[in-house]
């Protein structure tokens, strides 16, 4: 499997109808996180970008799995393989005191 940093440009100007599609979005995006495909999901403060880590055989077949997307259309992508991704939090558990 490869790593990908997926750069989204978002419309200057959404519509109505990219707003109503932001829920079915956000489901996806939990869904493609909690089976591991994205490893995060990121929304710029001013709304312009969106960037997602995630995995997958080929940067193809990512295009393949982003292309399903709700707000595909909307989306503009910019792929960089990435060497590896870490991130605080995913190389120690928390230690619960329960």
């Amino acid at each position: 499997m490869k790593t990908f940093m997926v750069e989204i440009r978002l419309p200057y100007e959404p519509t109505q109808e990219f707003f109503s599609l932001i829920p079915a979005q956000r489901a996806m995006v939990i869904d493609l996180l909690m089976k591991r495909k994205f490893l995060s999901y990121t929304l710029a403060a001013d709304r312009s970008k969106v960037w997602i880590v995630m995995v997958a055989e080929s940067e193809a077949d990512a295009r393949v799995l982003l292309e399903k997307q709700p707000m595909d259309k909307y989306f503009g992508y910019l792929f960089t393989e990435l060497m590896f991704h870490d991130m605080a939090g995913a190389l120690f558990p928390s230690v619960s005191l329960n």
